[in-house]
């Protein structure tokens, strides 16, 4: 596959009184964490929400470099704050090998 039939990464947010669910799907990697990073500062722009739940269903790969904005801020803000949800098992595993799980919240 090339870089340029690689699937992008999609991302969408709604936002319901103090939380905001971000939802991705596609690849997230070196290439898409840019976006990711700039959507998570529209996202904690004012006003921030308490909670922010990361619906990673639609994901099909992460990588280190991929998950780093969503650590980054997920160890800036504190425990509780950046939720990820419905990881596949893929994603679910590289969370847990950098030990982050229990940051995440992951469920599963």
């Amino acid at each position: 596959m090339t870089l340029s039939s690689r699937p992008p990464l999609r991302l969408s947010v709604v936002q319901t009184g103090d939380t905001a669910v971000l939802r991705a799907e596609g690849e997230l990697d070196y290439a898409t964490a840019p976006e990711l990073e700039r959507r998570l500062s529209e996202v904690l722009a004012d006003p921030r929400p308490k909670r922010i739940l990361v619906d990673a269903e639609g994901l099909s790969f992460a990588d280190v470099s991929g998950l780093d904005p969503l650590i980054r801020q997920a160890m800036s803000l504190g425990p509780g704050v950046i939720r990820i949800r419905n990881a596949p098992r893929p994603v679910a595993r590289v969370i847990r090998l950098l030990d982050m799980a229990d940051l995440f919240g992951l469920d599963g």
